[in-house]
């Protein structure tokens, strides 16, 4: 199983932005729980969920939890730049 995050394109999956594998997803559990917290929305495995805009609460859930690795620094990086640059994104599920 993975969990794909595509650019958002007038309310689309676009551009594969990135891949979460099953034990990356696993790993980041702990920050998708944290954001469930913040926002009442749920990432997971099996569902898609738009984020058209409101990443910066993803971000900081990832950064609290962070252990650094190579995954967390690529995803966040991807988050951070959508966020700068003003697009939204799709999580896409199984």
């Amino acid at each position: 199983m993975s969990l794909d995050i595509h650019k958002l394109q007038n309310g689309q999956p676009a551009e594969l932005l990135i891949s979460i594998s099953s034990t990356e997803y696993e790993e980041l559990y702990p920050a998708i729980e944290r954001f469930k917290s913040k926002t009442g929305l749920l990432i997971d495995q099996y569902s898609d969920l738009k984020l058209s805009s409101g990443v910066l609460p993803l971000i900081q859930s990832i950064e609290e939890v962070s252990t650094e690795s190579v995954f967390y620094n690529s995803l966040l990086k991807v988050l951070k730049q959508s966020e700068a640059d003003g697009y939204g994104i799709m999580f896409v599920g199984d």
